[in-house]
């Protein structure tokens, strides 16, 4: 069997894929930096109990209930409550929701609440929205793994959007001290 038989379907198949996961940022380095300093936060946010999947889903939705309110969206932010790795489906509990100036007032189902500044372990990732939770977790796993812990919760994650469609945003995970 000769490898010129393989080239159209590498060249077909295989080398578009390896071109979107590159221009994802699936090959982006994860930054681990301890002992940082993050916060304070102010969000609008809607409790969500279930699978995280869901979670793009129910942040669209409060988008789309503070742009109707005319209130000025900051950047996403998600605080997991429940360890994937511990907690069954139907149990996992977070928080969805933007980042909004102080004194925002909003509207039953959405609720504010502030995060203070407080110490955290820091994972930092440039990639796709959905490709970098994966990518910043598994490269805090493999952080604590090595000192011999393991990932605590309540985590926050922020996701900064690029300005530019041709650039990924950055993703921000915190996890407490």
């Amino acid at each position: 069997m000769s490898f010129r038989r393989f080239i159209p379907f590498l060249v077909a198949f295989v080398l578009p894929l390896f071109v979107i996961y590159a221009w994802w940022g699936g090959f982006n380095s994860v930054e681990i930096a301890p002992a940082q300093v993050r916060g304070p936060y102010v969000y609008a946010y809607v409790e969500h109990t279930g699978d995280y999947a869901k979670l793009p889903d129910r942040q669209a939705k409060v988008e789309q209930t503070l742009l109707n309110a005319k209130v000025p969206l900051g950047h996403g932010i998600t605080v997991l409550y429940s360890n994937p790795d511990t907690v069954k489906i139907g149990d996992r509990v977070a928080r969805i929701g933007y980042l909004v100036p102080a004194g925002t007032k909003v509207y039953e189902p959405l609720k504010v609440d502030t995060i203070p500044a407080r110490p955290v372990l820091l994972a930092k990732v440039r990639s796709a929205v959905l490709l970098a939770p994966s990518r910043a977790y598994q490269a805090l796993d493999d952080y604590l793994q090595a000192k011999g812990q393991g990932i605590r919760m309540p985590t926050v994650e922020i996701y900064e959007t690029s300005a530019s469609p041709f650039a990924m945003g950055t993703l921000y995970v915190e996890m407490p001290e």
